[in-house]
């Protein structure tokens, strides 16, 4: 016997227009399968979720570069077609802190988890993480924040190769940046480049945020331990002089 409610729906959202994001695909079917109408809010073209015979209805996502008022615009639009009352499933870090900052207007329309304001987006954000759960006393991969390239390469060397370089605040990375969220790093001199090109976009970013992360590195070596090795950095805009962001 199923321990969900299944007369109330859930909507998931996907703000990443990646086609090949498996975890809208999984969440779908466990939900489908447990009797659950499905709502997906998602770019799906060219992805196998959308094809999925376990989602009720699909909805346009909020444009490229959206607002958080584009988000609240769309996710109530859903909300007025369901006519009850929904669970919101984020389904991706840039999901999770949107919906987290538009509790008070969605929480009307959706069954929303009472947490604190700032959780959804230290949770998100790559280095905090790893300090969140050392708090807790909840086991996971070492964390490294580099100041400097040369630290970068080091951390990389030191951790195992190859390592997965990662943004430690996903959900900011600019568009047609070139830069992707996650690669995975296979030399100190990889390291070392990856940290360059991070700063040297934080600089050109400086003009249209006050603060920005770069992209983290995270891996694991050959004895099976995983490690990772988070680069971030902040660009201030008054001084468009990165800086480091945490450490742990």
């Amino acid at each position: 016997m199923s321990q969900l409610d299944t007369r109330v729906p859930a909507v998931l959202l996907r703000i990443d227009r990646n086609p090949f994001h498996h975890g809208t695909l999984g969440a779908v079917r466990s939900l489908g399968r447990a009797g659950i109408d499905v709502h997906l809010v998602a770019e799906v073209t060219g992805s196998p979720v959308g094809r999925s015979r376990f989602v009720r209805r699909l909805h346009p996502p909020p444009p490229p570069g959206t607002t958080l008022a584009d988000i609240a615009t769309a996710l109530l639009r859903v909300a007025a077609r369901i006519e009850r009352p929904a669970v919101l499933i984020p389904m991706d870090d840039a999901g999770a802190v949107a919906v987290s900052r538009l509790r008070t207007e969605l929480a009307p329309a959706y069954l929303l988890p009472q947490q604190p304001a700032a959780l959804a987006e230290r949770v998100a954000d790559k280095a905090e993480l790893a300090g969140l759960c050392a708090a807790a006393d909840v086991p996971h991969p070492v964390t490294v924040v580099p100041d400097s390239a040369a630290q970068a390469a080091s951390a990389a060397w030191r951790l195992g190769l190859p390592v997965v370089a990662k943004w430690s605040r996903p959900w900011l990375l600019p568009s047609g940046s070139g830069l992707r969220s996650t690669v995975v790093v296979r030399s100190p001199q990889e390291a070392r480049e990856l940290f360059c090109a991070a700063r040297r976009r934080a600089a050109r970013c400086c003009s249209r945020s006050s603060s920005r992360r770069a992209p983290t590195a995270t891996g694991s070596s050959t004895r099976t331990r995983t490690a990772r090795a988070r680069c971030a950095a902040a660009a201030p805009a008054a001084s468009c002089a990165p800086g480091r962001a945490a450490r742990v």
